[in-house]
């Protein structure tokens, strides 16, 4: 009976959400008539002029965003953010900001509902199951226990659960995961970073037995369970829960997401940039045939920087965030304020670095994100990301970019079917220890649960592509200024401690760190003891 009331309330819920976004549709349509006399009045009250210079981050814009907080009268709150940078970045974030960029995330959530009625209106978002001070953590976090109604729309939200996080630290994240989704049954899955729900989904696969254990003793020893985990459980359950729950506990094989969580249609990710891979690898266990990939808008700790727009053909996006003043830099042009450009002036087809200005003490920030602007909806850019400009290392002049080792690495993966979508690979810098000259690291991050059997002659066969793509590369190699590329290969754990470090060790790798295909960071000596060489 429980089941029923909550699946009816569910019911409820998602009809007040398809109604509210079709307010919210109209909201948008008038913003968007609206928007150059919105930009003209942000302009001015954030006091852009024609010699306002750009500024990457960096001191003065840490400074002005510093200023901002000191003249706040209420609580002040950062948000912390490594992103690619080795030294994170702290950005100010009071609590209408932290409701503001929240509002971002229902906005879009309910857009999409009522553009496309789902048959299951309740989400589960991937992120971080133990405080951090990410904005993903400042965003999640619940002064008080979530309300009943708030659980059964949003059921990751009970993981605040004293109860829950007491599990949590017993059983392990992908447990307590599995017992929510297969309780709850929610209609869609939330990942800002996809390699969190394909990690997750890879360690359900290679790991089946340790993460349905903690079922298996819920529906066999129940007693064993305080009672605010059993109240836990009344406030999520659905109808076919017992069979689903009972189903994990009795099987000795990996079980899908369909027989977990049967009411799963769509999952919600982030898939611009150097993704692709974790797309792959959750497209290979979520088949389009049955679940639909609802691409994420372009959001930093930052700013924001699209919204969504969605339209028969599909989805647009936007630069229209609440209370952003955009600007774009044609990409490669100099950062000289006569070169900016407003939103309407873009050229499609062309690619443009975004600037924007708020006021929580960004002014003329340079995001170095890449957009190419694919056309134009109601006078408004369509923006689709690229790429990050300012991704690129150099030992001794070969400047080598991101985009070069994410052209190299597709290669890579076309030449060797067994380097296909089933593992992570970047390239990093590396100085050995033993005096011997510098070089750059094809590292394979190993995926959860899987032996990894490397090709023969893959790093050397990355080299030689990065050099067919840069030809300074190549004439450091031939002079011998930079040594030949090494490989390693190493789990996820190996590679977040060498490239995340101390934040990712700290808090979660989930909401801090990103996966790119070079890092402009040092790996510094490699244990070949410890990781494999290719």
């Amino acid at each position: 009976m429980r089941a029923f009331v909550n699946d009816v309330l569910r019911r409820l819920v998602g009809w007040s959400v398809v109604a509210l976004g079709l307010v919210l549709e109209w909201r948008q349509r008038i913003r968007r008539r609206t928007y150059r006399a919105s930009q003209s009045r942000l302009a001015a009250r954030y006091a852009i002029t024609d010699t306002t210079p750009i500024l990457s981050f960096g001191p003065a814009q840490q400074a002005n965003i510093e200023a901002a907080a000191a003249q706040y009268r209420g609580t002040v709150r950062f948000a912390m953010t490594s992103g690619s940078t080795s030294k994170p970045k702290r950005i100010f974030y009071p609590r209408e900001r932290l409701a503001r960029t929240r509002w971002n995330f229902i906005d879009a959530f309910a857009r999409d509902s009522a553009r496309m009625p789902w048959r299951r209106y309740s989400f589960y978002v991937f992120s971080s199951l133990r405080p951090d001070d990410s904005l993903t953590s400042l965003l999640l976090a619940e002064p008080r226990r979530p309300p009943y109604l708030a659980t059964l729309q949003a059921p990751y939200r009970i993981h605040d659960d004293p109860a829950l996080a007491e599990l949590t630290a017993v059983h392990g994240d992908t447990a307590v995961r599995l017992w929510v989704l297969a309780l709850a049954n929610p209609g869609v899955l939330y990942s800002t970073n996809p390699s969190s729900l394909s990690t997750f989904l890879d360690t359900l696969h290679g790991q089946w037995g340790a993460a349905a254990a903690m079922v298996r003793e819920f529906v066999d020893r129940p007693g064993q369970f305080d009672r605010a985990v059993h109240a836990a459980a009344r406030r999520l359950v659905s109808r076919g829960a017992s069979a689903r729950l009972d189903r994990i506990a009795r099987s000795d094989t990996p079980l899908t997401l369909a027989d977990i969580a049967p009411a799963v249609h769509t999952y919600v990710s982030w898939a611009g940039g150097y993704v692709e891979p974790f797309l792959r690898r959750i497209a290979a266990r979520l088949p389009a045939r049955r679940y639909r990939l609802l691409p994420m808008y372009s959001m930093s700790t930052e700013t924001p920087e699209t919204t969504p727009c969605y339209r028969a053909g599909g989805v647009a996006f936007l630069p229209l965030a609440e209370g952003v003043f955009y600007e774009f830099l044609p990409d490669g042009a100099d950062e000289d304020p006569a070169r900016l450009l407003a939103p309407h002036a873009l050229e499609p087809g062309r690619s443009y670095t975004m600037v924007t200005s708020d006021a929580y003490g960004l002014r003329r920030y340079q995001t170095d994100d890449v957009f190419r602007c694919a056309g134009f909806v109601g006078g408004l850019p369509d923006l689709h990301f690229q790429r990050r400009r300012s991704l690129s290392y150099s030992f001794t002049g070969e400047k080598l970019t991101g985009e070069q080792a994410r052209l190299a690495l597709d290669r890579l993966r076309d030449e060797i079917p067994a380097l296909g979508g089933d593992h992570f690979m970047t390239c990093v810098p590396s100085v050995p220890g033993d005096g011997a000259v510098p070089h750059y690291r094809l590292v394979i991050v190993r995926r959860d649960g899987a032996a990894v059997t490397a090709p023969a002659g893959a790093a050397a066969r990355f080299d030689v592509i990065l050099a067919e793509l840069n030809s300074e590369y190549r004439a450091k190699r031939a002079s011998g200024r930079l040594g030949a590329m090494h490989g390693t290969v190493v789990s996820l754990d190996e590679f977040l401690d060498r490239l995340a470090g101390e934040t990712a060790r700290r808090q979660s790798w989930e909401a801090q760190f990103k996966f790119l295909p070079l890092y402009p960071r040092l790996w510094d000596a490699v244990d070949e003891d410890a990781a494999r060489g290719i």
